[in-house]
């Protein structure tokens, strides 16, 4: 009975210890601190008024259209810049990009030597012999091998004059290496 004793009285202390008694100076405390420190924010500054601006720039480019091709008109002779033939007619494989082409492999025929067999992605097959024109940036076949195929096309320069790029048109599964 005396262990029941003392544990009730060790009890009673604690709670005594943890009463409301000893807490009065600490919310006097943080109520003073809360009413010392009022968090005050400066007022916005005034935006000033904006004024509509007209554009003034008509003789120069509007920047919110693309910008024109400075190609020359076709038949207009450009004097010491390379120009591809733009009245020939166009090829039937001039209207597919050359994303849209797949090699499938060539073949070595009488008639026309070394030809490339290509495969569209609407899944036409095309056989395309050395001279050939295909793509959009009239594009022409200038090498055909085993692995790939070489195609030198046109591009606008912009100031009038074109530029030639080579483009390869692979094997899948082959790599090229960069000196092509």
């Amino acid at each position: 009975m005396s262990y029941r004793f003392t544990l009730s009285i060790a009890a009673a202390f604690v709670l005594i210890g943890c009463g409301q008694s000893g807490n009065q100076d600490l919310v006097a405390y943080t109520e003073q601190v809360r009413a010392e420190s009022v968090p005050s924010v400066p007022p916005l500054p005034s935006l000033p008024e904006l004024t509509r601006v007209e554009y003034t720039g008509t003789n120069y480019r509007n920047p919110f259209e693309p910008a024109r091709l400075n190609a020359p008109e076709p038949g207009q002779n450009t004097p010491g810049c390379p120009q591809p033939n733009l009245e020939r007619p166009r090829a039937e494989l001039e209207s597919l990009g050359l994303d849209q082409f797949t090699l499938v492999g060539t073949m070595e025929t009488n008639a026309d030597g070394q030809v490339a067999l290509l495969s569209t992605n609407q899944g036409r097959l095309y056989r395309v012999a050395m001279g050939a024109y295909i793509g959009l940036n009239l594009g022409q076949v200038s090498q055909i091998n085993p692995d790939f195929i070489m195609i030198t096309e046109w591009v606008p320069a912009g100031d009038g004059c074109w530029q030639q790029r080579e483009t390869a048109l692979r094997l899948p599964g082959t790599q090229g290496s960069s000196d092509l």
